[in-house]
């Protein structure tokens, strides 16, 4: 089997009778344009006549890359089977076709399935986020492609149980957001090395031969969010983590390619990335747009009223008031979901401090909420046990997973639900305790 490193997240694995590509970001930005790919996608238009399957792991914009989608030859699109995670929405097949895929593919919870004669694959989703971790099984060897899963020892146990022994672990290996503790020089070192043990954890309870580090090849680009870039894990980093624990890692640079059947050299990738990371100050950086206070009070009108026509009070008033300064247009803000109360005022004190962009875009979109998280957009200094609710009902919402008793009970909800009762609560129990932290 071949991997050859396109970019962040973005892979073209060959077997012995098809190549997929994953999670296509060619050029462009994702998050807000508060995220840049690092380096730079390597990326050859030969490959679109050669690749047979296109798998999307997760709607996030880096993963999920539209302006990458668009810009896809036609023929491709026509050509290419699409696979996707099978959920309870049809929202991102829908989404799919309105781009022009003609063949889409749903790939159901921990099901192994044969995709060509030689080649199986595995689709699992872990937790209550959007993220879906891909194996692919080829003439007695697998790949698994982790991604941004933040799996533990009892995720692992499940692979382990559905696929048997992994040879090539592709993993998460830097910082991916931030739930902006104000301590953010303290929390983010952690928060980095907390990530690298857990990469050795996952290597070693899937019986990993080698591990790849992939989904971190980018920057925070705004800034308001460069401060992240200080705490960010390196390939360097890992390999040298990894060295510690006597476990094998293969780092590559855009345009390598790993062999399972060659033996391969890090070398030359770590030196181009120390490079890499030793310019980040040279880089560009964004100056986030300033959104007037009248947008900003629209926005939280229009979010609570589609809450609350699909939640129930009783979620409802988790969304309680905060106080939220907007350095950029000069205001000190209180809203509260609860009731879509907005109110300006001359406030003592605040709970979070975001900019006009981050704030319209939090509450203008479903996914706004974990987007700017995603993007280190805020930093919270207070009333942490709200925002924790506000960013549970956003992923709730963006997932369609209506609470009100005529939606929860749909079909297609007690589907996933059931699908989904092994390792759910565990993943629960584990994302719960994360967002404390």
């Amino acid at each position: 089997m071949k991997v050859t490193l396109v970019s962040q997240a973005s892979v073209i694995i060959e077997t012995s009778d098809c190549k997929i590509w994953t999670d296509p970001w060619l050029f462009g930005k994702a998050f807000m344009e508060s995220w840049s790919l690092l380096p730079a996608a390597n990326w050859s238009d030969k490959y679109y006549d050669e690749i047979d399957f296109l798998w999307v792991s997760h709607e996030h914009p880096d993963h999920f890359h539209l302006p990458t989608l668009k810009s896809m030859p036609k023929t491709f699109k026509e050509r290419v089977t699409l696979l996707f995670q099978k959920n309870n929405s049809n929202k991102m097949p829908d989404a799919f076709r309105s781009l022009g895929f003609k063949n889409i593919q749903l790939l159901p919870h921990r099901k192994i399935v044969s995709i060509t004669p030689e080649t199986k694959i595995h689709c699992c989703q872990i937790g209550p986020t959007p993220d879906s971790s891909l194996a692919v099984m080829n003439k007695g060897y697998t790949l698994l492609n982790l991604n941004d899963c933040e799996a533990n020892s009892q995720d692992c146990k499940i692979f382990y149980k559905d696929l048997g022994k992994v040879n090539l672990l592709l993993n998460q290996f830097s910082i991916a957001g931030y739930r902006g503790h104000f301590d953010y020089a303290i929390l983010l070192k952690k928060n980095a090395q907390a990530i690298l043990e857990n990469m050795v954890q996952n290597h070693k309870d899937v019986r990993a031969d080698i591990t790849v580090p992939i989904a971190s090849f980018v920057y925070f680009s705004d800034e308001d969010n460069r401060y992240v870039n200080a705490y960010m894990n390196t390939p360097g980093d890992v390999k040298a983590y990894f060295d510690k624990h006597n476990l094998k890692t293969a780092i590559m640079f855009p345009g390598d390619t790993f062999d399972s059947e060659k033996k391969f050299d890090s070398g030359p990738a770590l030196v181009k990335f120390e490079v890499v990371y030793s310019n980040l100050d040279s880089l560009t950086y964004r100056t986030p747009e300033v959104i007037e206070v009248e947008k900003l009070r629209s926005v939280v009108e229009k979010r609570f009223q589609q809450l609350k026509e699909k939640y129930p009070r009783w979620i409802m008033n988790k969304l309680q008031p905060l106080i939220i300064k907007i350095p950029d247009i000069g205001k000190t803000i209180k809203i509260c979901l609860s009731d879509g109360s907005f109110e300006e005022g001359n406030f003592s004190d605040f709970d979070m401090i975001m900019g006009s962009e981050a704030f319209h875009y939090a509450f203008g979109n479903k996914w706004g909420v974990s987007t700017i998280g995603v993007g280190a957009k805020y930093l919270i200094k207070s009333k942490q046990a709200v925002w924790r609710w506000y960013k549970i009902v956003g992923t709730l919402n963006n997932s369609e997973m209506y609470l009100k008793p005529k939606f929860l009970l749909s079909k297609n909800n007690m589907n996933f639900f059931v699908s989904r009762l092994e390792g759910g609560v565990n993943q629960l129990v584990y994302k719960w305790k994360r967002m404390k932290t």
